[in-house]
């Protein structure tokens, strides 16, 4: 049996940064050397479905992340980073969009539509100022069309050899098939690289990279593979699901969950952290030297993030769903920009996607679109913290119901007349856009509606997992009056 550790025990540690060499601010370092009114690069990083506490700086027994440390400890630390939809596209439109996903109109990936123009989203932004703008990566955002008319655009996601397979369960997981050099997170990386070699003397650029990884099907090559031992692999530990809703019973239920082995899980969540400490953190670490060995470092905002995160073992699930919980929407922040962020902060204020965009606008001197519903984040960054006792982060999505009396005819595990796998059958019951779904999360608080199912209240200060609704507990009631009132106001339906 695995050793089971609470998390809050491993989420305790800190990054130990040195007083002696906190940057001043005085005179940005980010801004020397440069022209009068040049203004600095941006490089922004997104991976795909990495967890907020996926980070070995946070302790994380599982986790192996040298480069994002090292970035973090330089940089800061936005611990409670929300995104604004558990899945792909509707969180990577908000975040260039600077909308939430009930504004820009795409709530779920079945039924999303990608921005169609520059006009009006942060890419078309850095353009207007002048920017050279490249793309490199997973798109998921823009039309193919848009992101061509950038300098440089190169979209790529996931190899051929990680294509779903009808043969194999929902938390697959294997060693890559293919040189590493040949995989994707190296050349996506290798063309950021080439992006960044190519970039000229006081023309500022922005450049995104967007990694695949640690999506499923997780994979690494087996030199990183072989570095993790089962036996060292720590499970979180187990809330049943039918304690939160029904909804996220059913569809542990579904996807057979719920007959998952320790073996089994142990094995899916080594390869998640490989896939990380690989696809992610090394690639991150090629880019940051490449920055510092061109003498840039001094002059780049760089950002990273992921889109959303994975249950990983929580309720004993993996991958994603249509759901508003802390393991989908809490995701890594990062910052690193000497001169402009504090080296070594670590930041307790919440913040989420629609934040992304002004807080870069700011960051490089701009000024912020006046219909955008975020704020900069630009004073946390230089490490000034204030209260922000009201302040509430919103998450909106969309889900449909797994059919009545589903269990009476579940999807089978295997159709030998249907080539799409097992996982994907039951997803797509579940994926369209037919209800909706709101989160507010106001500090320990946090309240979940659905249109077709009951509130769900929970009180997160006993870690960033949800344990126990509370909705119906009468000493709380007061507190999820409250929350309904801002999820009404922000989004009516």
């Amino acid at each position: 049996m695995n050793n089971i550790l609470n998390r809050r025990d491993f989420l305790k540690k800190t990054i130990k940064t040195s007083t002696a060499t906190v940057a001043t601010f005085n005179v940005p370092s980010i801004l020397k050397g440069r022209n009068s009114g040049s203004p600095p690069n941006v490089v922004f990083i997104i991976c795909d479905q990495m967890r907020f506490d996926a980070l070995s700086c946070l302790g994380h027994p599982n986790a192996r992340t040298p480069n994002l440390d090292k970035m973090a400890a330089a940089g800061a630390l936005c611990e409670n980073f929300f995104v604004n939809n558990p899945v792909c596209v509707p969180s990577r439109i908000s975040l260039f969009s600077g909308q939430y996903p009930h504004q820009h109109g795409s709530l779920a990936n079945k039924s999303s539509k990608l921005i169609e123009s520059l006009a009006g989203s942060m890419l078309g932004y850095f353009r207007r100022r002048g920017y050279h703008t490249g793309w490199v990566g997973k798109n998921h955002t823009y039309s193919k069309a848009v992101l061509q008319s950038l300098d440089l655009c190169s979209i790529r996601a996931r190899e051929p050899f990680r294509a779903y397979s009808k043969f194999v369960p929902p938390y697959w997981h294997s060693d890559t098939l293919w040189p590493e050099d040949k995989c994707h997170p190296r050349m996506n990386t290798d063309e950021a690289i080439y992006f960044i070699k190519s970039a000229k003397k006081n023309e500022p650029f922005f450049l995104h990279v967007s990694y695949f990884d640690p999506h499923p099907p997780y994979m690494a090559p087996s030199e990183y593979t072989s570095k993790y031992a089962g036996k060292e692999i720590v499970l979180p530990p187990f809330v049943h699901p039918e304690k939160l809703c029904a909804r996220l019973d059913e569809q542990y239920r579904a996807l057979h969950y719920d007959r998952i082995k320790d073996a089994d899980l142990t094995e899916t969540m080594r390869y998640y952290y490989a896939s990380i400490e690989w696809g992610v953190d090394y690639q991150v670490g090629r880019i940051m030297d490449t920055l510092r060995n061109r003498g840039l470092i001094d002059n780049t905002i760089v950002v990273f993030t992921s889109d959303h995160g994975d249950f990983m073992g929580e309720h004993r699930m993996v991958r994603k769903g249509m759901f508003l919980y802390d393991a989908l929407l809490h995701v890594p922040m990062i910052w690193h920009a000497p001169g402009l962020v504090k080296r070594g902060v670590r930041i307790n204020n919440m913040a989420q996607g629609v934040d992304l965009f002004p807080t870069l606008v700011d960051l490089t001197g701009g000024n912020i679109p006046g219909e955008l519903p975020g704020r900069s984040l630009k004073s946390f960054l230089r490490g000034e913290p204030k209260k922000e006792n009201d302040f509430t982060v919103f998450a909106s999505a969309a889900y449909s119901d797994l059919p009545p009396n589903y269990f009476d005819n579940p999807e089978p595990a295997y159709d030998p007349d249907s080539e799409v796998p097992f996982h994907s059958r039951v997803e797509n019951l579940t994926w369209k856009a037919e209800n909706k779904t709101a989160m507010a999360r106001m500090g320990r608080w946090k309240l979940i509606l659905n249109e077709t199912r009951p509130p769900e209240l929970y009180d997160m200060a006993t870690g960033w997992i949800e344990k126990e609704n509370l909705t119906d507990k009468q000493d709380f009631k007061n507190i999820r009056r409250t929350l309904e009132a801002k999820i009404r106001n922000i989004w009516k339906w």
